[in-house]
């Protein structure tokens, strides 16, 4: 898992790449913005924007997943309202940049910076993505270069592009952002390329990698009955690592419940891996079961080499896996009910 543990802090790569993709969005902005002699207003309102899409985004959840927002009153620090959250925030910050700068002379050398920023900051994270990260390479290279085509074309053209014909602008390149997607998703992905190199016996890629067959191993039960991965091949399996101290853990666990009574008769499974090396006995891993009514098949790694061998640094950590047992997804973090349905949806 691409996460460092530095005392209390969590650091996720993805959460870095978002970081240093904004920042470039931001210095694209004011680049476009002194080519024109114009006032930097958008620019100093950059990180308005962005805050009030982050704050849309995070309390969303109240919207779209309010059974998360009752579950615990921690929800907000792991969960958000996911893709819609994301749609719904972008149109609160669209709708406010539109008040706060419609009467101003310079409406459409802003709304051009704007534009700029977007996709320059959105084609960097992706190229970002594209070289640091476990990445369908065809999908998010193609949909890279579709990026850079479209933020080249609108450097190149002298700033401001006429307002009415921005829209259609931005618009095609959204139609082909998800022509790529849709195409992606149903076809190269759907049928798993990618990988690493490393084979098992088979003759099968075996490792951490996407694409690769999970490695394999044999843990005991609360009950003393022992349980393999392989035991669960011909199934989608969500193979999630906690541990009782674990807030996320905590917050996490009504989800996979929830998700395991609706999806276990759909061919899915969850094999949960306690941390048990880190808990002081069994006994609270008994209570935490017992007090979440987990049904699923909830293992002990009481030497922590399984989690070793999956890289797990900081908890919870989920691998989806699919029914010949091949990584699929890689999640560090915790993840609601709409997160594990549209991981196992999308394979």
């Amino acid at each position: 898992m691409d996460v460092w543990t530095i005392g209390p802090l969590v650091l996720q790569k993805q959460m870095l790449m978002i970081a240093a993709a904004v920042a470039v969005g931001y210095v694209a902005m004011r680049w476009r913005l002194r080519s024109t002699n114009a006032e930097e207003k958008p620019a100093d309102r950059f990180f308005e924007v962005l805050l009030l899409w982050l704050a849309v985004w995070k309390l969303s959840v109240w919207v779209f997943h309010p059974q998360t927002g009752l579950d615990s009153p921690w929800s907000l620090l792991y969960f958000s309202g996911g893709t819609e959250g994301a749609w719904l925030a972008s149109f609160a910050a669209a709708a406010y940049v539109w008040l706060r700068d419609q009467k101003s002379p310079s409406f459409p050398i802003n709304i051009d910076s704007w534009l700029v920023s977007i996709l320059v900051g959105y084609t960097s994270y992706r190229i970002f993505e594209l070289f640091f990260s476990e990445v369908n390479t065809a999908t998010t290279g193609l949909i890279a270069a579709a990026g850079a085509a479209a933020a080249g074309i609108l450097l190149r053209k002298r700033p401001p592009l006429e307002l009415r014909r921005m829209p259609t602008f931005v618009l095609a390149f959204v139609v082909v952002h998800v022509l790529i997607s849709t195409v992606a998703v149903n076809t190269w992905e759907k049928a798993g390329w990618g990988g690493g190199q490393a084979m098992d016996q088979a003759g099968q890629q075996t490792g951490i990698g996407l694409g690769q067959v999970a490695p394999d191993f044999e843990l005991l039960t609360l009950q003393g009955q022992p349980v393999k991965l392989s035991d669960f091949r011909g199934k989608k399996v969500v193979l999630n690592f906690w541990a009782t101290w674990c807030p996320p853990c905590r917050v996490e666990m009504p989800h996979m419940q929830r998700f395991y009574s609706e999806y276990k008769d759909n061919n899915v499974v969850i094999l949960s891996v306690d941390a048990t090396h880190t808990e002081a006995s069994k006994i609270p891993v008994q209570a935490f079961v017992d007090y979440w009514g987990l049904t699923f098949p909830v293992v002990l790694d009481t030497t922590g080499d399984i989690g070793k061998t999956y890289q797990v640094t900081a908890y919870p950590a989920t691998y989806v896996i699919d029914e010949q047992g091949k990584i699929r997804k890689k999640h560090p973090g915790a993840m609601d009910q709409a997160m594990l349905e549209k991981a196992v949806k999308s394979f």
